[in-house]
């Protein structure tokens, strides 16, 4: 279903809180009022639209539901996750258990206007925004594949979803009991936590104490359990201090190593430091920043002779000379020249 979802984007490419929310502790969120429903029909590159529904939570966790229109059953999808905010410009970031990020730009509180894999505006008369709905959806969905890790202990299963961070507890209904003869068979201590995979459900059911109803897993068939860790999900990076990969350069994908020195920059929070690497020699110099502006100076490198595949320090350093603004988002840098022109995208890893 996500495929249909991609070519759709390829085709246009030719619990809650009431108040105004952070999903970042750096990056103002300027969608108030949630939890928020965002529903819309939209292109469909081979049906006759795509009905999506998307739930903002003010815990930075989202929920959506497609429905292929015009398809035999099963026409549905769904997904769960993290979502932030670009640091500038007010692009929305979903990222959930399919691998690869979504973007939608906020053009009002109560509209997300949906972006293309870059993260660039779709220029077309189809439709592609979301307005918010009256009210918003319940968390009742069905997920294959639903990661996350199990644990059992004190005679109750707890699955913590890999993609959101969310935890609920486990219904002994199912296939409960196959994934908890499997967990006890797998685990080397009580309460040890192991990665499990699902088809399963999201739905409010009793609490265990009190009258309360809470979002709980019915394992509706299980797939596999192992000795793993979640893969990291969703984050807004910072700026500073942190390795930037760089995976881009001038439109151009560049070529990382099996092993060695990555290609990549480093913003130093401490006295405005800049380093990093073309793949091989060493890079050094300073920056200034002013909001989304950016600014490099004095860049020198090592002069060592590099034959390795991956080697960009000349044009990387050329380039640098040409930056004058700056975004992140999520995990994904990108640098501009004064036209607003992507010149360089990093990734944090």
């Amino acid at each position: 279903m996500f495929k249909k979802f991609r070519a759709a984007l390829l085709l246009a490419f030719a619990f809650f809180s009431s108040s105004a929310v952070k999903a970042t502790e750096a990056v103002p969120v300027p969608l108030p009022q949630l939890p928020a429903t965002f529903a819309a029909i939209l292109p469909c590159a081979n049906c006759e639209g795509i009905e999506t529904r998307i739930t903002l939570r003010a815990d930075g966790t989202f929920f959506s539901q497609q429905i292929y229109l015009g398809e035999p059953k099963p026409n549905q999808a769904s997904d769960l996750g993290r979502w932030v905010m670009s640091h500038y410009g007010n692009v929305l970031i979903i990222q959930g258990q399919q691998s690869e990020p979504r973007y939608f730009r906020v053009k009002q509180p109560d509209t997300l206007e949906m972006l293309d894999l870059e993260a660039r505006t779709i220029f077309s008369d189809l439709n592609y925004k979301l307005t918010r709905s009256a009210e918003v959806d319940p968390l009742d969905l069905k997920l294959f594949p639903l990661k996350g890790l199990y644990r059992y202990y004190a005679d109750a299963g707890r699955f913590t979803e890999c993609a959101s961070g969310l935890e609920f507890p486990v219904l002994t209904m199912g296939d409960n009991a196959k994934l908890e003869q499997a967990y006890l068979k797998l685990r080397d201590e009580p309460g040890q936590a192991l990665l499990a995979t699902l088809y399963a459900q999201l739905k409010p059911a009793p609490a265990m104490e009190g009258n309360q109803m809470v979002p709980s897993v019915t394992p509706l068939r299980f797939e596999d359990i192992a000795q793993a860790n979640c893969s990291p999900a969703l984050f807004s990076a910072k700026l500073t201090d942190q390795f930037w990969t760089l995976v881009q350069l001038r439109g151009k994908p560049v070529v990382l190593p099996e092993s060695g020195r990555a290609p990549g920059l480093m913003f130093h929070s401490e006295n405005e430091r800049l380093s990093g690497s073309g793949g091989c020699n060493q890079l050094v110099g300073t920056y200034s920043v002013d909001k989304n502006l950016i600014q490099t100076r004095m860049i020198a490198a090592t002069r060592m002779a590099c034959l390795q595949p991956g080697d960009v320090d000349d044009e990387l350093i050329a380039t640098l000379t040409q930056v004058k603004s700056w975004n992140i988002l999520g995990q994904r840098m990108e640098l501009y020249d004064q036209l607003g022109r992507l010149l360089l995208r990093f990734e944090a890893r």
